[in-house]
């Protein structure tokens, strides 16, 4: 069976979102072609937010298919949009009927359905992982919930910086990470962060073998990189520094010197802020039999 095709200007037109929020798309498209998910496959998504991968995900699929798209997250999280407002407006549109919408732990999710997955899909959610050992977990629980050829198509940040200007978006990753592990923030974006050698010796551990990777330059515009650099830079970091010295003073001089390196790292990239770009991304798939 051929692939879907992929219309950029319609899956915008879907999200309700402006011709900014193009390279967002454009990400998502490129990554989802590379695992070349086929008309009629079975999808489970781990970790789908607002659902802008789900709907590429959902075009893959075609008429014949389906994506379970589950999240633990509220409906209410999300701003300015909710993730329960965007499911809501993607649902209704055409792509609605091939996606659930399951607001539910992964592991309780597949302790209860019996359907059997033909892949399993991780697109920038595990940076969302409350703790390191939710991955191990997850994988362990994956082979009975998905077919002999199933794979395991993940996508994450490689913190790898294809230029100065991604630098600071490393940075940015790091810091917010660190400040994660002392203070556990349930509103940070990154709360597990894990690099592409960490998930590939987790994957081998559970019996999943690397069967394609890559390290991907996202396309320009991509704003994932000046929205966590934004993060770092914002008054809600340093009241969230202070809850932590009070507990640990050592770390405010640690958290603010990581802050500093962001500071420094913005000097070298042309715009500022706003000339920051989002570093490469770690794209692979993975199956139960022989890798690389």
């Amino acid at each position: 069976m051929a692939s879907n095709t992929f219309d950029i200007d319609a899956l915008l037109k879907i999200y309700g979102a402006s011709p900014d929020y193009r390279p967002q798309f454009e990400h998502r498209v490129n990554i989802v072609k590379s695992w070349n998910i086929l008309p009629g496959s079975r999808v489970l998504e781990i970790g789908p937010g607002q659902g802008d991968c789900t709907i590429v995900l959902a075009t893959a699929v075609g008429e014949s298919g389906h994506v379970d798209a589950v999240d633990p997250a509220p409906l209410s999280y999300g701003s300015p949009i909710t993730i329960g407002q965007s499911q809501a407006q993607l649902s209704a549109s055409h792509l609605g009927p091939r996606i659930s919408w399951i607001e539910d732990s992964p592991d309780h999710h597949l302790s209860t359905n019996q359907t059997p997955y033909t892949h399993v899909i991780l697109f920038h959610s595990l940076w969302y992982f409350s703790s390191p050992s939710t991955f191990p977990s997850l994988l362990r629980l994956l082979p009975a919930h998905t077919t002999p050829a199933a794979s395991l198509c993940v996508a994450e940040y490689a913190l790898r910086a294809p230029s100065l200007a991604s630098v600071p978006h490393v940075l940015a990753a790091l810091t917010s990470s660190r400040l994660q592990a002392e203070r556990g923030s349930e509103e940070r974006n990154v709360r597990n962060i894990s690099g592409p050698e960490w998930i590939k010796d987790i994957a081998r551990g559970e019996g999943w073998a690397v069967k394609d990777e890559k390290v991907v330059v996202p396309p320009k515009g991509l704003q994932d990189g000046r929205w966590e650099v934004l993060g770092i830079l914002s008054q809600g970091f340093e009241r969230e520094v202070q809850e932590v010295v009070k507990r640990h003073e050592g770390l405010g001089g640690v958290l603010t010197g990581m802050k500093e390196a962001v500071v420094g790292a913005l000097e070298a990239v042309e715009g500022g802020v706003k000339g920051v770009e989002t570093m490469s991304v770690w794209v692979g798939k993975l199956d139960k039999g022989q890798g690389l």
